[in-house]
Formats: structure tokens, C-alpha cells, sequence
């Protein structure tokens, strides 16, 4: 498709990522002047007639959201063989886990300062969303993306109009989940009804991940992971990151509690437990947090 012009208006150039759902492209708007990156959806997910009218009533209420990290979208369409193609900020860096891979190829790992500061925008972007009813679905790294500096830093959200109109869908052993299944809340598991606190859970498993350099449970199989993800203990980090605090391994019991109803009930709650746990953390990075951050109240 490189060279070719959608609705005479994106000239695509060279293909950026592919995924579940569809291939992204750069794409030079021919309007504007601008570059952007234009995704085009798998043909048997444009091939659900009401996925147009779904796309742009979830970019209206998504129009709030413009502002915080929360990736933009500009316009929705459909090439020349039916399939739906979606226009969004382009963005130039790398995504948060490569970012990880990069650390844990040289057994380090991020410190309590650095992952405060990078996922701090991310965290008021959910907090920001949930408010206004609007569900994520699929919080992971890889949907996580640091911008270059020489584009101006910062981080953003990716895929949240493409996560809530798509869906979620129950999850069992034996129904592969698009995407990665390791921060996938346990209530999806069990095919129970998601709320804003699926979010919350893989928001904490984001955090753990950066933390411990693993996702928090692992199997040989989703029929493994399924069973650890609902049953399992929850997993600890103190052991593993002397540097923080003990109460880190309360933090993560409970921003990972199989029941919704044990866990942090809203981000700031998660976050602000995070953060303190952080300031009582030892040496030069805990000492950057206690002067950086602070608590509501």
C-alpha cells in the first residue's frame, strides 16, 4: 500500500508496527502537510458494520482527553478494499517496552524516581478518562510510548478509542487474548463484567513489570497463566528491590488482588500508595522522590 492515497488525502509511506488489530503506516496528510500515523484495521474487524459510527462516537468523548498523554486521533475512513483506517499523532521514540527490554538486557532496571516521572502522566490520563466513563482495556507496556526527546519527551497512551470500541472479551484457557495476557485482570479471566478497575489492575502490573523486570505472573500456558493470574499468591517485590520500602509488597498485593473489590479502587489511590511507598525507599533515587513528589492532604 506504500505510495498510495487514502480518500485523496493520506499518502502512505513506510509500514511502522503491526499488531492484533491492524498495520500502522506513516502517512503524509495531504491537507495539512502534516505527518501521521495511519492505522489500518484487519479486514474482519472493519468488516462489523456498526464499527464507524462506534469510531467517531468514542473519538467525541475522547476530544476531552486531548490535552492529557492520551495519543490523538484526527480522522477515521476506509480504503479502497473496505477496511477502516484510523489517522493519529504520529510519534517518533520508542515504546515502553523496548524501553524495559533495553534495561533488563543489562539486568537493570528502572528506579523509583525514573518510573514516577515517566508514568506519572499516564496515570493522570487514566484517572482523567475513568471519570468521564471511558474504559482503557488494554494497559501494557507496549501500549505505553516514550517520545524522543528531540520531539519534546514525555509519554503517551496509545489505542484508547481503538481499546474501548473493540472491546474486551471474556478470556478463557482456551481463547488466546489479542495482545499480550500478562497484565490482563483476573475478572476477565473468569469472564466476569469489566469496569474502570480492570484498568487499575494492569496499570499495577505495568508498575511491577518496570519494578521486578518480569510481568507478575507467568505460565507455560494460558492455562498456567490463567491459574496463577485468579489463584496464585500475589507476587512480592521487596525481596528483589532492596531500595524500596517493605510496604511495596502490601502495594502490590493489593494493586493486584484477584477480587476488584481488594484492590486500589481508583488510580490515584494506586498511585498515591505508590508514591509514598517510594519516599520511604532508601538512597539517591528515594531521596529525588521525597523532593519531587507530594501527597494530597
Amino acid at each position: 500500500m506504500e505510495g498510495e492515497t487514502l480518500d485523496g488525502r493520506y499518502k502512505l509511506g513506510e509500514e511502522l508496527g503491526r499488531g492484533g488489530h491492524g498495520v500502522v503506516y506513516r502517512a503524509e496528510d495531504l491537507q495539512t502537510g502534516t505527518e501521521v500515523a495511519l492505522k489500518r484495521l484487519r479486514k474482519q474487524v472493519s468488516d462489523d458494520p456498526q464499527l464507524p459510527a462506534r469510531l467517531l462516537r468514542e473519538a467525541q468523548s475522547l476530544a476531552s482527553l486531548w490535552g492529557t498523554s492520551v495519543t490523538r486521533i484526527h480522522a477515521f475512513g476506509t480504503d479502497p478494499e473496505g477496511a477502516l483506517y484510523v489517522a493519529m499523532e504520529l510519534l517518533d521514540g520508542e515504546s515502553f517496552e523496548a524501553h524495559l527490554q533495553d534495561l533488563e538486557c543489562f539486568g537493570d532496571r528502572l528506579s523509583s524516581y525514573n518510573l514516577l516521572t515517566l508514568l506519572d502522566p499516564i496515570a493522570r490520563a487514566l484517572h482523567t478518562a475513568h471519570a468521564l466513563g471511558i474504559v482503557h482495556r488494554d494497559v501494557k507496556p507496549a501500549n505505553l510510548f516514550l517520545v524522543s526527546p528531540e520531539r519534546g519527551g514525555g509519554v503517551r497512551l496509545l489505542d484508547f478509542g481503538l481499546a474501548q470500541v473493540l472491546g474486551f472479551e471474556a478470556l478463557t484457557a482456551e481463547n488466546k487474548p489479542d495482545g499480550s495476557p500478562s497484565y490482563v485482570a483476573p475478572e476477565a479471566w473468569r469472564g466476569e463484567p469489566l469496569d474502570h478497575r480492570a484498568d487499575v489492575y494492569a496499570f499495577g502490573a505495568v508498575v511491577y513489570r518496570a519494578l521486578a523486570g518480569r510481568a507478575p505472573f507467568q505460565g507455560d500456558s494460558l492455562a498456567d497463566l490463567s491459574l496463577a493470574v485468579t489463584t496464585a499468591p500475589r507476587p512480592e517485590l521487596a525481596s528483589i528491590r532492596p531500595d524500596l520500602a517493605p510496604e511495596i509488597d502490601a502495594w502490590a498485593a493489593r494493586a493486584l488482588a484477584a477480587d476488584p473489590n481488594q484492590r486500589h479502587p481508583y488510580i490515584p489511590t494506586l498511585w498515591n500508595d505508590l508514591i509514598r511507598v517510594m519516599m520511604n525507599g532508601k538512597g539517591p533515587s528515594a531521596d529525588r522522590v521525597r523532593q519531587t513528589f507530594r501527597l494530597p492532604g
